[in-house]
């Protein structure tokens, strides 16, 4: 009887699970998306570029380049596409969970879960970038450019960087209050 070990018991999420489908519905949607814009033929894609000039040289009275709104769509879409997986990897993991770790415990686990999300998504845009070039060698008037991966990828480590600025900030200010609050139990302890 005690010998044996109970295992913590796990409780399934159903919000999270929703959660995580829909982001993943997402993540698929955008690569989706991403691929369409990719086999646009090279004339297609010049005048998406030149209606969305025209649209910002009527908002903001700037002319702008057609390199740079190109070079920008290329950041934009896969920013966007490694957040979407950073989100769908967190509401995955938030799926099932267990027994609660102690402060201490939370803390590290949160460090370590967001270095593999941070991981991941990184990983999946990166592919994606790469198979997104490859796959214009094939459309008519289009090329392909290991610039085009760089800025790709580019614009998803900008985004994991400040995502991981900002969980380090908030773990250093966790860490911060526990060890004040720790501080403070054991002066308490010791005027009694």
């Amino acid at each position: 009887m005690g010998l044996t070990q109970e295992k913590p018991k796990t409780t399934f999420h159903p919000l999270y699970f929703l959660f995580a489908f829909i982001m993943w519905l997402l993540v698929i949607g955008w690569l989706a998306v991403i691929f369409s814009l990719s086999a646009e033929s090279a004339d297609v894609s010049t005048l998406r570029s030149q209606d969305l000039m025209e649209k910002i040289a009527d908002l903001f009275h700037v002319t702008v380049n057609e390199e740079i709104v190109r070079n920008c769509a290329h950041i934009f879409e896969f920013t966007v596409l490694s957040v979407f997986t950073y989100i769908a990897m967190f509401a995955t993991n938030h799926v099932k969970t267990g027994e609660k770790p102690s402060a201490s415990g939370r803390l590290d686990k949160i460090k370590n879960d967001n270095e593999v999300y941070i991981s991941v998504s990184l990983w999946i845009t990166a592919l994606s970038a790469a198979a997104d070039e490859y796959h214009q060698i094939f459309v008519a008037g289009r090329s392909s450019s290991l610039f085009d991966v760089f800025l790709d990828f580019s614009g998803a480590v900008v985004i994991m960087l400040i995502i991981r600025i900002v969980i380090s900030i908030y773990l250093y200010v966790k860490n911060r209050k526990s060890a004040i609050g720790m501080i403070t139990e054991n002066s308490n302890v010791e005027e009694v």
